[in-house]
This record gives C-alpha cells, structure tokens and sequence, in this order.
C-alpha cells in the first residue's frame, strides 16, 4: 500500500512524499510527485499517530463505567478504541481505575480491533489527595500494598502507569512496590509543597499527571506540585492543551520554563468527549456533568471533570493560539510517550522501519483517516460520526440552556 500527501510530516520534516507500507511497517518514504498506485490525499496533512497515555473514554463510551457486566466492559473498550481512531489517536494507555476495568483492557489489547492499538494501561488512583477548584474532598481508600498487587496483577503485563498522591501516609510501600513490578508512577491529585514533591520525584516518581490540574500552584514563598513539575528535569510533565484546563497564556509559561522534550500532550477524556453541550448524569463519580458551549466537562459544583476534546484539538489550539509550531506539536504528542515508554524504536514519527501509524487531517484538525500498524482503522467518508448513542439517551437529563 502507498498513500501520498504534498504535507507528509516525517522525521526529518515536512515533504511531498509518499509513504510505502509492508507488513504493518513503513517500508520507505520517497520525496517526489504522487504514483499511479498510491492513495492520492493531496493537501491533506499526513501526521504520526498520536499517543494518549492519560483518556477516560470517548465518544459515549465510559472506561470508568463499573455497573456492567464483563462482557459489556468488553464491548465498551471496543467502541472506545473506535472512537480514538476517530479523533486521530492511533496508541493509547486506557485510563481506568478498578480491576475488573483493568482485565478487560488487557483482554480486548490481545484481539484486532478496529481502533487504537492498546500498547498499556493507566490506572489514576485509588489513593488520590488533592480535589481542585470547587472540588468535594473526598477520603481515599486504605493503602495497602495487596490491592496495588491486584490492580497489577489484573493488568496481566499491561499496567504501565499508576498515578497517585505522594503525600498519603502509608504510600511508599506502594510506589516501591510498583517501581518494582515495572510500573511508571505519577505524582497525581496532590497537596504536596515544593519540598515533598521534589523527595517525591528522587524517590523514583517520573511523570507529573495533567500538569497544573489538581495539583498546588506556584507562589512566591513555595512553588508547589507545579514548580517542582516545571523545574525538575527527571520529570516528564503530562499537559492537557485544550485551552480550557490551562489558559493559553500559562501553557506559553510552561514551555519557557522546560523544553518541549519534557512535556507529553494527554487528552483526559471522559466519555462525554464528542458530545452535545447539555446535563448528563454524573455515571457514579458525581451526580451529574454539564458540557458547556464551550467544551468545558464540569460537575454540579463547578468542579472541572476530564476533557470534551482529544489531542488533535489541543494540537490545534497550540498552534492557533500559543504559537508552537506542529512539528513540535507532534514531538509532544507523538514522540515524546514513546521515548518515555519504551516504544520510540517502532512508534512515534513517520520513518522507514516504523510502525504505519498515521493520521490524515484536514486544515481544521479533524481525522479524515487513521491507520494503525497499516490498517485503515477509521475512514470518515465511511464510518461518519462515530458515537455511542446509547450512551446519550440513557445519561442526558437535559440541554445546556436549562
């Protein structure tokens, strides 16, 4: 298979190029004019598949969803991994927080799907501190080092990241235990001063989850989770770039203060990604979520609640509105997971010997096609919208005006 662009964006920059496919792989990338037997995009932009390694769900369909059976889990992973094509997200570490969750990730990560590649799994929490704006603290559960072995356990390998309050008596145990069993941990949800965070960090703590959300801020006498996040050069900093959880403004702050090396572009998604504007119920974590006019995901008290746009969104507002280039964009939010994870020799740019991630997106950053290991996983002439309408008529309560 050959697909051809004027706007390939390749290792070594952007090019009129056609991008051979064998076997899943990139098999070369020849500069020149579009061959008879290649697929002809044209203007449209060819990136590297984006990696998410923090997302909720998408499209009507809800990771954190407990009250199914397992079967029904199952089918929601699917459609998941669907909706993330989509929206131009080819790897993925499933964000979800109970075991069973945790199996059935690990278990539609072993079929072919038409969707994500699943190369991990990401449990936020269960011992998380901090709340954040208008949040309703809530106790964590006990700490105990069994649970962690159950969540891992659970995963069957596939436990890639934990993220979790350092300041939880009791937690080191944990953090150690998960060092061990090869897990990455995130400093998440978290009160801790500038002080407890960097211990936190030399402990063996590597990533800062949504840096700036629920995490204390910078102030002139302590610089807090954020300073420590910023100014810590082991520290890879998740950083969610819709615009709406961080303003505009602050983002160009971060990336004064660290270079985009250390930055990794998440989504935070919840299934409400895609949706309408209106009042939904709250699916067990709070009594109900409102997606404004805005995209703005919030709970009854205000409370920001994950993401209502993917990663291309917030590509595209980078570039828009903070002024980062795209290919910086797509080190962010393609490369950089992939060296920190462990997949940089097959994933992550679009280059001879690589996987054959990639997505097509018009001038607007939307995914008219997305292709995982080579596979045509989306096609948005084919597949149109792709959203779990189920899921809106058994969760709306009302429209946003109301």
């Amino acid at each position: 298979m050959k697909l051809y662009s004027r706007r390939v964006y390749t290792a070594s920059g952007c090019k009129a190029a056609t991008i051979e496919i064998e076997g899943g792989r990139i098999v070369s990338v020849a500069e020149g004019a579009c061959p008879a037997d290649a697929v002809n995009y044209g203007e449209m932009r060819i990136i590297p598949g984006i990696f998410d390694t923090h997302n909720h769900g998408t499209s009507g369909f809800d990771l954190m969803e407990t009250g199914t059976d397992f079967s029904e889990r199952k089918a929601i992973v699917r459609g998941y991994l669907k909706g993330l094509a989509a929206q131009g997200t080819v790897n993925i570490f499933p964000t979800v927080s109970d075991a069973e969750g945790i199996r059935a990730v690990a278990e539609v990560a072993r079929e072919t799907v038409d969707g994500a590649n699943v190369l991990g799994i990401h449990s936020e929490g269960p011992w998380l501190s901090r709340v954040g704006e208008k949040g309703v603290r809530t106790p964590w559960p006990e700490v105990s080092i069994d649970a962690a072995r159950e969540l891992v356990e659970a995963g069957g390998g596939m436990l890639r990241l934990m993220a979790l309050a350092p300041e939880i008596p009791g937690i080191d145990e944990v953090i150690d235990y998960l060092l061990g069993a090869g897990v990455t941990v995130a400093a998440a949800h978290s009160d801790n001063t500038y002080e407890a965070a960097h211990a936190a960090y030399g402990r063996g703590i590597s990533v800062a989850t949504h840096t700036g959300n629920v995490m204390t801020d910078m102030h002139h006498r302590d610089i807090g989770g954020l300073g420590a996040a910023l100014t810590d050069p082991r520290v890879m900093c998740e950083v969610i770039c819709d615009g709406m959880h961080i303003c505009n403004d602050m983002l160009g702050i971060y990336f004064r203060i660290k270079d985009y090396g250390h930055f990794m572009m998440i989504s935070d998604c919840t299934a409400l990604s895609g949706a309408e504007p209106g009042v939904y119920d709250g699916g067990g974590l709070c009594e109900e979520l409102r997606v404004t006019k805005d995209g703005f995901v919030l709970t009854e008290t205000g409370r920001l609640m994950g993401s209502s746009q993917p990663v291309l969104f917030g590509i595209g507002n980078l570039v828009n509105n903070v002024g980062v280039s795209l290919e910086t964009c797509l080190e962010m939010a393609c490369l950089n997971p992939a060296i920190m994870y462990g997949f940089a020799d097959h994933k992550g740019t679009i280059e001879p010997g690589k996987d054959a991630d990639l997505v097509v997106i018009d001038d607007g950053y939307h995914a008219l096609a997305t292709y995982a290991c080579g596979r045509k996983v989306y096609d948005r002439a084919v597949d149109g919208r792709v959203f779990n309408d189920a899921y809106l008529s058994a969760h709306r309560k009302k429209d946003e005006a109301a």
